[in-house]
């Protein structure tokens, strides 16, 4: 009787949606989510479903709230709910997951309600392109420019040779599906296939679409001063004044990598970035998950080989010899993931990868406390993108940079 009567205004009258997600935001807040918060929460959604069903209006604020309770119950689902005991772990987290998947159905429903006429067919393929999407080329830097003055300067009889390059890298650009386009072509999709897709797929896609979306937000802030190549003065001074040389710091960075344990994240580093994202997945720690690489074993037998042989050359072989940008950037990956992942016994495994300081799009992480160096990729950007979270929960862009030799520059300035 107190949970209904709870649920109702002053005088009676029955919640508004913008009122019953302001309990929602409220109930999935808590620290730790008991048996009777669940409950509550479940009958906050159904009610929000009704009202939806009904009719009322939902204005965007309310759609942004219902959207980062789920983004919240998503990251709790997928880091773990440390504060629940340890026998009640797995049935909690499947009471977030669930209130998770129904959050998610209930904006796609919103987006159903308003009507608009979508190419179902288009938002489908958007899904099974991102899904089938590799970072493999993420360090090469597109170069039109010079393709098309090369294409003005050349000859009649190799103007065709240049035009399909330009076809090519514009393929390539199609192909690259940014968090927004990739989150509202999920929602958009949902909305006109709800009650023909079984609850397995509304999971699957649950997740890509709230990871999408707080990659989206994050992206937008970091982003916020433009898409130029950017070094602050401070990171620009701090480089300049260093006494070692700044090939031999790289080189540094590979070595730390020259072990057993730094061979297998340089194989699983690389694996990630080879493979298709629908088989990489998402993880909390620094090495695959056995599904992933069973998985990666049966159907990128090819990948699989370069990652092995990768790993078995080393990481400091490989940053000297390879001729290979993405190899070279990945031993420079697992040095630095050797240096900042410790604690505990067998951190490689057990801990957050990079203690959280490196956002990629296979590692969902506890982020580490404001005031200390982030490095996030953003990859339809192609962009590396070094800062800080100030006191006022802004992020401070040190350096935002393309390509290896970027990268090289923001892992220098990183550690």
């Amino acid at each position: 009787m107190s949970e209904s009567s709870s649920e109702q205004g002053t005088n009676r009258k029955k919640r508004t949606v913008a009122q019953l997600v302001d309990r929602l935001r409220d109930k999935t807040s808590a620290e730790r989510l008991s048996l009777m918060a669940h409950l509550s929460v479940g009958r906050t959604l159904c009610r929000l479903r009704d009202a939806i069903a009904n009719g009322e209006e939902v204005n965007k604020k309310a759609a942004m709230a219902l959207l980062c309770c789920g983004i919240s119950l998503y990251r709790r689902h997928t880091l773990g709910d440390k504060e629940e005991e340890e026998e009640d772990t797995e049935e909690t987290n499947a009471l977030i997951r669930r209130s998770t998947v129904l959050i998610f159905v209930l904006l796609a429903a919103i987006e159903a309600s308003r009507g608009e006429r979508i190419d179902v067919d288009n938002a489908r393929e958007v899904v099974r392109a991102a899904n089938a999407a590799t970072l493999a080329d993420v360090l090469k830097i597109p170069r039109r420019k010079r393709k098309a003055a090369a294409a003005v300067a050349a000859p009649e009889d190799e103007a065709p040779d240049a035009e399909e390059a330009e076809q090519a890298e514009q393929w390539a650009r199609v192909m690259t599906v940014s968090s927004g386009e990739l989150t509202m072509s999920v929602l958009q999709f949902v909305s006109h296939t709800i009650g023909k897709s079984d609850a397995t797929d509304h999971e699957t896609l649950a997740d890509l679409f709230f990871r999408n979306s707080a990659a989206c937000m994050a992206h937008k802030l970091l982003l916020k001063g433009g898409t130029s190549d950017f070094v602050s003065l401070k990171a620009a001074s701090s480089a300049s004044s260093s006494a070692i040389p700044r090939e031999k710091r790289l080189l540094s960075l590979a070595q730390a990598g020259e072990s057993e344990a730094g061979q297998q994240i340089l194989r699983d580093l690389l694996l990630s970035f080879l493979l298709p994202s629908s088989v990489v997945g998402v993880r909390r720690n620094l090495l695959m998950s056995r599904a992933a690489s069973t998985a990666a074993g049966v159907d990128h037998a090819d990948a699989v080989n370069t990652g092995h042989s990768v790993a078995m050359a080393g990481a400091e072989f490989i940053w000297q010899h390879s001729k290979d940008e993405l190899e070279r950037a990945c031993a420079l990956l697992a040095g630095v993931a050797i240096l900042t992942t410790r604690g505990g016994e067998d951190p490689i495994r057990k801990k957050d990868a990079f203690v959280g300081r490196v956002s990629l799009p296979f590692l969902e992480t506890t982020p580490p406390p404001p005031g200390v160096k982030r490095l996030a990729l953003i990859p339809d950007q192609k962009r590396w993108v070094l800062y800080k979270i100030g006191k006022d929960g802004a992020p401070n862009v040190q350096c935002n940079l393309r390509g290896f030799e970027g990268l090289c520059d923001c892992l220098l300035e990183f550690v």
